[in-house]
């Protein structure tokens, strides 16, 4: 009976990317720069006005979730541990000079909780990444994604 009802389900799409490769890595600085840029931009109140509000806060939950995205690829773009801390370091400490430089930026003002909001972002996405990292795949709806690494034989 158990075998019946496997026979129905669809098979998944399988992806295979590669960690720790230089593509991703230069895909994390590329999301680093975008996110970065994002927050040192200025946005003047007339060019704000131009926007409906759902324009504005669909570009503020974007920038949110890129944060959670750059905490998520820093697990898989660096490969040993030590080099794993410097990319969350690098990242943790580029991010908290951007939000108190924001301070000096017209039209930007630092704030102790968006910096807050931030790192605990930069952090979710880095914890779920480490578990993807340990397991090298994601199933998501009918798509599978296999992680791959040259250090690393494939799990059984």
């Amino acid at each position: 009976m158990l075998s019946r009802a496997h026979s129905h389900r669809s098979t998944a799409a399988v992806v295979t990317i590669p960690m720790f490769s230089m593509p991703i890595r230069a895909l994390w600085f590329l999301l680093l720069a975008c996110t970065l840029a994002s927050e040192l931009v200025p946005l003047t109140v007339a060019f704000e006005a131009q926007f409906s509000s759902l324009a504005f806060h669909s570009y503020q939950a974007l920038k949110l979730v890129a944060f959670v995205a750059l905490g998520f690829m820093t697990p898989l773009a660096w490969w040993r541990y030590n080099s794993l801390g410097i990319g969350a370091l690098f990242a943790i400490v580029t991010t908290a000079i951007v939000e108190f430089g924001q301070a000096f930026i017209p039209g930007h003002r630092a704030s102790t909780v968006e910096l807050a909001v931030k790192l605990a972002l930069l952090f979710a996405g880095f914890a779920a990444a480490l578990e993807i990292r340990k397991y090298q795949e994601l199933t998501v709806g009918p798509l599978r994604i296999h992680f791959s690494s040259r250090y690393w034989l494939t799990p059984s």
